[in-house]
């Protein structure tokens, strides 16, 4: 979304899989298990996400984010190429216009952006373990990133691997060598990969909660 680079910027380092993953594996995870061939039922849904105004809607194979909200920002913030004319912000650069509204001093604009993170297909993959489910995507041709899933109550929580601890962790049990450099890939176990989650691996998460109307 090109309108309103200060706004495009608030969606890219909100979304859950927009950074470039700090740790990858060498094939999805867990090893030896079966990759589901859909989300289950219990997980399909939307949930509302504790941190920002999105919703998280998961299907039988997509997982989306969708940004639906108002969005109040003062004329000052707005992008040196961005020239305010009535009801109306223009993009100098592309000619593109943004209807908004006045109050008082601050200006408000709708945002409506869907974010797709996860399509289950070739480079898509999603397994179980543990009461987990674990969503792998593939990296490039020989790595893996790995997102972990639980739920339970009615909130699901999204956790990556990103922390200083994670990484060492990580390198503690699969027996790396302590100074290899990013960027990092594992090769683990399913016996170790265990042990990860066990000691609190995937320690960066976002909570989400199950809209009252979607219930089990």
């Amino acid at each position: 979304m090109k309108r309103l680079k200060l706004i495009s910027s608030f969606i890219i380092l909100t979304s859950l899989f927009a950074c470039e993953p700090p740790v990858t594996f060498n094939e999805p995870q867990p090893t030896e298990s079966d990759n589901l061939s859909k989300f289950p039922n219990r997980l399909q849904g939307q949930y509302l996400s504790i941190a920002d105004n999105s919703t998280l809607s998961i299907g039988d194979k997509l997982i989306q984010r969708i940004y639906d909200y108002d969005y109040k920002v003062h004329p000052n913030q707005l992008d040196s190429s961005a020239r305010l004319s009535g009801d109306t912000i223009i993009d100098l650069k592309t000619n593109e216009r943004t209807l908004i509204k006045r109050d008082g001093d601050s200006l408000i604009t709708h945002i409506h952006f869907v974010d797709t993170l996860f399509l289950l297909n070739y480079d898509n993959v999603v397994r179980k373990f543990k009461g987990y489910y674990f969503l792998n995507t593939r990296y490039d041709k020989e790595s893996w990133e790995v997102k972990k899933i639980q739920f339970a109550k009615g909130q699901i929580v999204i956790s990556s691997i990103s922390t200083k601890l994670d990484l060492e962790n990580l390198k503690e049990i699969t027996e790396t060598p302590q100074d290899t450099v990013g960027p990092y890939k594992f090769t683990a176990t399913k016996k170790q990969f265990k042990k990860f989650i066990r000691n609190d691996g995937f320690s960066d998460s976002e909570t989400f909660v199950r809209k009252k109307n979607n219930a089990l």
